[in-house]
């Protein structure tokens, strides 16, 4: 990580200004680690259900690194044990104790103690065999021999390699020590290095890892392809961050991806290749840095966007630590607004202590009243400037659209108003097209819940349209859609939002003391439109009415009803929390309200629906916060809005509003013409799988058979082009390989999958849960999942297991539409495999030209013995490579096409 000539010149900068402070508590710190040994995880890391979860309160687990086998609750303090908690504890530790070891090493490395030097020799010599006898299967991303996921072994070889380099430099590493940690990093690269993961923000630490990896060795061909490939650091710095310096996959993965991406542009300085250079790529990196303060909310966090966590502040050490290397890596060149940011944050209480994965510097520490420059790791020894340059008091954000990322952001004083209005980025993204946020007088009144947990059942209430304040029609969540910002201006008093997601328009107007918000349907066909509202505090109702009970069957809502009012009568809601009140003005549909999840970490609470119906339907609220708005007025092209001071109109034009108020008048344009096209590093997949479904007059027998199968048109699987791993590469087709048949009586769907796969492993009956994540458990079993899609229908989708006695278990799998599980079919053993055959309904098909064509996959499970999770899946759409989570929601763009023949 350093040569020695580096090492004397920072240590001659350590004596300066606050690097002399972090030295001091640096070393501090140290004292416990070289006085006891911590405790070492001696098993792979689980991902599971209830791991790190209080199996009675349901509370989250602290994270203590000396305390492997009892876990504290969050809030309660209760303590829960057992295998599950340790293997959860073992994820983090794993981190922790490869941090330490580079904290040490860094310690030794300026004070030249060894007792810390032999400490971290100690820690890094603990996985010199062990590293290797950790298995490498049972994997959810990629290969992995301590964790699950192979952007946590990089995360951790960063650290092992950086602990090791610096002893190496200085010597304190002898030549066996040297061959250990050579063969740790060489199969690490092979793990690395074949698991490429494209534009995600794991990839980054992937690349990052690998540069790493080719300092260790030296090795030029390997650094080349980490820092300037395809996937590389140079392409997530070009391509991964918009023009508007934003990830496409929101706040908290973005703040992630930085961290990756700064670590490997250290690294790769250490070999000589500074990114830096050019002018345009520290421009990029600047717009990077500064991407999150355009949408910070005013208490400092960032909005929960996507799958964020909910409440995380921007002040978390671990993010400082990227503006503070960032600030040091461009030097002259940073943002000028950098420096004031920077002070702004330091200034603000401690955040809570997070399982971060790429920041476990505070676990263990006792809790601090505030952060400061001397509380950062030791990675801030290497690269942090000595004092931060003289800044204003504190940086105020102003208003912005980030056209490229889609997210609106009208500021006034404290209060945030933002509106969700751009592409669909993917697996980590929700379908919350036109969501509203607001924060105002310190009050977050509605925000974006973001994501819990990836294994909980709620994760599907967080990723459902109806957990945000978005429109959406039909009561069905938005389908994978673009959004765009039609309008945005600021100006004086008064700004404004327009925004459009299929037939869906959202109008935001903010004043000085109210926001107006409308959601217009327009169409041909009668729909039902439904906003969701999610109010922070306490709800009453100030309109007189009745509330009645509705029948509406939903996993997460309980209590449904729906207020009645007297005909034409507007409804008012006040939230209220504290000294603070915003009262809602709805204009227009029904009321209901019911319970369902909070934000995550909350209990259930109260939320409102209002819905309409009709071609064309308008939904209109005035949010008020000052308690003066007395009557709203809604026409076709106006909106009137009465206070105590007068009227104010709003008239609505294409592309513009014109205000009339009290107070005077102004005009709002700002058109914008066009979305920037989104970036991908990856080009979309060229080909498509095609084959044929035969039509026949009968049934087939469906007893497990080919008997009444037309065979002539089989859609074979047995290669790796059409085998997604886990860990290992695909092998044989004598041990797995499949063949499909499809026909029609264009009632049904009659599938036949006859599976080569002599080790017959299914779930019997009785099995316990496996309580792994939020995958089915007959996942983890030989068996088939079944997608199809009419050019009149909604898509399907089925999970189904063989039996061990000739029969099949039919599933739904989320996200489908699929609602019917008891097919008819069979399965039957075979001497080398097993066959299923199966009706499945199939409305839709027909020989008429545009309804003669069906998309379509089928997927066969692996599973083989001593292991938990699958180990892969052939797939007929085909397209190699990995099994992730939520591998049975596999994407349609995946899928095959099958023409009626």
């Amino acid at each position: 990580m350093v040569t020695i000539e580096s090492l004397e010149a920072r240590r001659a900068l350590a004596e300066t200004g606050d690097l002399a402070a972090l030295l001091a508590r640096l070393a501090e710190r140290a004292e416990p680690l070289i006085e006891r040994l911590p405790p070492l995880p001696d098993l792979k890391a689980t991902m599971s259900v209830s791991g790190g979860v209080h199996p009675e309160t349901g509370e989250q687990l602290e994270f203590d690194p000396y305390r492997p086998n009892e876990h504290r609750a969050f809030g309660s303090g209760r303590v829960a044990t057992g295998e599950r908690h340790y293997a959860h504890w073992a994820r983090a530790q794993h981190l922790w104790v490869a941090e330490r070891a580079a904290h040490l090493a860094t310690v030794a490395a300026f004070t030249d103690d060894e007792r810390a030097a032999d400490r971290a020799r100690e820690l890094l010599a603990f996985y010199f065999d062990r590293y290797h006898a950790f298995p490498n299967r049972d994997n959810v991303l990629g290969p992995s021999h301590l964790f699950f996921s192979t952007y946590l072994e990089s995360i951790w070889i960063l650290n092992y390699l950086a602990a090791a380099f610096i002893l190496r430099e200085k010597g304190w590493l002898s030549e066996e020590e040297i061959e250990a940690v050579g063969s740790i990093a060489d199969e690490a690269a092979q793990l690395i290095g074949e698991f490429d993961e494209g534009t995600s923000n794991r990839q980054v630490w992937n690349s990052a890892a690998l540069v790493a990896i080719a300092a260790w060795f030296g090795d030029e061909d390997l650094a080349q392809s980490a820092i300037a490939g395809r996937t590389g650091i140079l392409g997530h710095l070009t391509d991964g961050f918009g023009d508007d310096g934003m990830w496409a996959e929101g706040e908290n993965y973005h703040l992630f991806a930085v961290r990756g991406l700064l670590t490997g542009l250290f690294w790769a300085q250490v070999l000589g290749a500074d990114l830096l250079e050019d002018p345009r790529l520290r421009g990029q990196l600047g717009r990077a840095l500064m991407a999150p303060v355009a949408t910070a909310l005013p208490d400092f966090t960032f909005p929960a966007r996507k799958d964020s966590r909910f409440g995380v502040s921007l002040a978390h050490p671990a993010y400082l630590e990227c503006w503070e290397m960032g600030l040091a890596l461009l030097g002259e060149d940073a943002p000028e607004e950098l420096p004031a940011w920077i002070a702004t944050l330091y200034r603000l209480p401690h955040s809570p202590a997070l399982t971060y994965d790429a920041y476990l510097h505070d676990a263990g520490e006792p809790a601090r009243a505030g952060t400061g420059r001397a509380d950062l790791s030791w990675w801030m020894l290497w690269g942090m400037a000595p004092a931060l340059p003289e800044a204003p008091d504190a940086l105020e954000s102003g208003s912005a659209l980030l056209q490229q990322q889609g997210v609106a952001v009208l500021r006034r004083g404290s209060r945030y108003l933002g509106l969700e209005c751009g592409r669909f980025a993917g697996g980590h993204d929700h379908p919350d097209r036109l969501h509203l946020t607001l924060h105002a007088d310190g009050v977050h009144w509605l925000a974006d819940p973001g994501t819990g947990s990836y294994v909980t059942r709620d994760l599907f209430w967080y990723r459902s349209t109806l957990a945000h304040n978005a429109p959406f029609l039909d009561g069905v969540s938005q389908p994978p859609g673009d959004a765009r910002c039609a309008s945005f201006e600021d100006k004086g008093d008064w700004g404004w939002i327009a925004a459009e997601y299929g037939s869906l328009r959202r109008t935001v107007v903010s004043g000085p003391t109210w926001v107006l918000d409308l959601v217009d349907l327009e169409g041909t066909a009668e729909r039902n439109l439904w906003l969701p509202w999610h109010l922070s505090g306490d709800t009453t109702i100030e309109t007189p009415g009745q509330w009645e009970p509705i029948e509406w069957q939903h996993e997460f809502v309980r209590s449904p009803e729906r207020l009645v009012v007297a005909k034409g009568t507007d409804v008012v809601i006040t939230a209220t929390q504290g000294n603070r009140t915003l009262r809602l003005h709805l204009v227009g549909g029904e009321v209901v309200r019911a319970k369902a999840p909070g934000r995550p970490g909350e209990a259930e609470r109260l939320f409102y629906l209002v819905r309409a119906r009709g071609a064309n339907a308008r939904l209109a609220v005035v949010l008020d916060l000052k308690g003066t708005v007395q009557e709203v007025r809604v026409g076709t092209d106006r909106v009137v809005v009465v206070e105590p001071a007068g009227a104010t109109t709003i008239r609505l034009a294409s592309g513009a509003i014109t205000i009339e108020s009290p107070g005077g008048g102004t005009t709002l344009g700002g058109s914008v013409s066009t979305t920037p096209p989104a970036k991908r590093l990856m080009a979309e997949r060229p080909l498509r799988a095609e084959g044929h479904v035969i039509q026949i007059d009968a049934a087939p027998a469906l007893d497990g058979t080919l008997d009444g199968f037309d065979t002539s048109a089989p859609l074979e699987m047995g290669d790796e082009g059409h085998y997604l791993r886990s860990e290992e590469p695909y092998q044989d087709p004598g041990q797995f390989s499949a063949t499909a048949y499809v026909n029609s009586d264009l009632q049904h769907l009659y599938l036949a999958v006859v599976v080569t796969k002599p080790d017959f492993l299914v779930r019997g009956a009785d099995a316990p849960p496996l309580d792994l994540d939020n995958e089915q458990d007959d996942i983890h079993s030989d068996g088939i999942q079944v997608y199809y899609r009419t050019s009149t229908g909604e898509a399907r989708a089925y999970l189904i297991r063989p039996t061990e006695t000739g029969g099949v278990i039919a599933r739904s799998i989320p996200g489908s539409a699929t609602k019917l599980v008891e097919l008819t079919g069979a399965s039957e053993r075979t001497d080398d495999g097993y066959v299923v055959t199966v009706a499945l309904p199939c409305d839709g098909l027909s020989p008429a030209p545009d309804r003669s064509t069906l998309a379509f996959d089928v997927c066969i499970n692996e599973m083989r013995e001593d292991r938990v999770r699958r180990a892969g899946q052939l797939a007929w759409g085909g397209g190699g490579g990995w099994i992730y989570l939520r591998g049975d929601r596999r994407a349609d763009t995946s899928w095959g096409l099958l023409s009626l023949a």
